[in-house]
């Protein structure tokens, strides 16, 4: 297989597996299984596009959402390789560790105290913690 082809076929491959992952957490974190939502969330990206009228536009622009979203994903997909990940995976590597640190070590540890005062305390609602 061609250096060209193998590129291309990799770059396919890492774009339609993050831009279907991405949105597939992306339903279930904050759609569950609701259509009505989903709709609701893809009509929210192409709200980057349209406005608020990408609120009103039904089928149409939830698939211009879900589009657009594919173009997102594969803009990043063509980018994060530009930004010398072979020549420098160290330098792009502390980027994503810094990302997790971000996530595991401030934002959770933070929600679940937080939620963990909350509920002990009788301050906040019922759902804090979920």
């Amino acid at each position: 297989m061609a250096k060209t082809q193998r590129t291309t076929i990799t770059i396919l491959l890492a774009w339609l597996l993050a831009g279907t992952l991405d949105i597939t957490a992306a339903f279930v974190y904050y759609v569950g299984s609701s259509a009505t939502g989903a709709e609701r969330l893809l009509q929210g990206i192409a709200s980057g596009v349209l406005g608020a009228a990408a609120f009103t536009g039904g089928a149409a622009t939830a698939v211009l959402g879900l589009l657009l979203h594919y173009l997102i994903a594969l803009i990043w997909t063509v980018v994060l390789p530009l930004s010398n990940v072979r020549q420098a995976p160290i330098r792009v590597g502390p980027a994503i560790t810094a990302a997790v640190i971000l996530v595991c070590c401030i934002g959770l540890p933070i929600s679940l105290v937080l939620a963990w005062l909350l509920r002990d305390s009788g301050g906040g609602s019922s759902d804090v913690a979920r």
